[in-house]
């Protein structure tokens, strides 16, 4: 702007400044307008930047979280293998425990009703027993059912529930007692009916019946009796192994309750055999000399 001559100096310079101002408050206006879209723009970088940011934190989280899950779920089916083995392995044992009592079953039951009186003595004595394991153990042709408990208490200190077997077990001895003596009641009275009252002798002339027919009866209670008996055998060692022993401990009792009477069987034998006295003899008179 050039000053005319008519102008004054001060009005001149105060008409400039005014002008100076107006063009940069222009500037300024169209600055800031600038500056607005370069803020604006700088804000939606920073949201987009800080957008990326948090996704990639939760990515990585997804991440480690899949990876934590894929191990969980690698350990949760090892256990279960783990757990359907040991199942396994109880389902073949439970079998193997139920083969064993039935086999016990199966060999209480063979018995058939006696039609003679060497029939009879074979039930009470069986011919395979030594005479001394008969004296030792047999009731009525097999073991007396309470001395199955009683063996039951002597191996408890081995067992896993030792104390639970001692508090039920005295209850159960008593209950399979009070069951012997009355089988062992009926049995004297038969035993007595046969003493007393059967023909065991020569019969009266003319008498259509023959001896056998007369104590066929009598064998017909005999075995009604052992067949009690046996039946409260099975009892006692069905309790034993299904009621108060858990599975293991009842696999180790039958294990040990066979090996027991194998022992005592070999004992017996060996005790009324003429070689295993002769050679008792020979040790005998060996360590004396010696």
């Amino acid at each position: 702007m050039k000053r005319s001559s008519s102008q004054p100096l001060l009005k001149y310079f105060q008409e400039s400044d005014r002008e100076e101002k107006a063009k940069s408050a222009g500037k300024t206006c169209r600055d800031l307008y600038k500056n607005k879209e370069d803020i604006f723009g700088a804000i939606a970088c920073k949201i987009a930047h800080l957008n990326i940011n948090l996704r990639e934190p939760i990515k990585r989280y997804k991440e480690i979280s899949w990876g934590k899950h894929g191990i969980w779920t690698h350990e949760q089916k090892a256990r279960a293998a783990k757990l359907e083995k040991q199942l396994k392995a109880r389902w073949a044992l439970e079998k193997l425990i139920e083969d064993q009592l039935n086999c016990f079953q199966t060999d209480y039951n063979k018995a058939t009703v006696p039609t003679r009186l060497k029939d009879v003595a074979q039930l009470l004595m069986p011919k395979g027993a030594p005479p001394l394991e008969l004296a030792a153990f047999t009731w009525l042709g097999d073991w007396r059912p309470s001395s199955i408990l009683e063996l039951l208490g002597s191996l408890s200190p081995f067992l896993s529930e030792s104390n639970g077997v001692k508090q039920v077990l005295p209850q159960l001895v008593n209950e399979i007692r009070i069951e012997e003596n009355v089988i062992d009641e009926e049995m004297a009275e038969i035993q007595a009916t046969c003493v007393l009252h059967l023909p065991f002798g020569p019969m009266k002339y003319g008498s259509k019946i023959t001896p056998l027919e007369s104590i066929q009866t009598e064998f017909e209670k005999i075995y009604k009796v052992l067949s009690r008996a046996k039946m409260l055998r099975f009892k006692a060692l069905e309790l034993v192994i299904k009621k108060v022993l858990s599975q293991t401990d009842a696999a180790e009792f039958l294990v040990a309750f066979s090996a027991i009477q194998d022992s005592i069987h070999q004992f017996a034998t060996c005790s009324r055999s003429p070689e295993a006295k002769s050679k008792s003899f020979q040790g005998r008179k060996y360590s004396t000399i010696h």
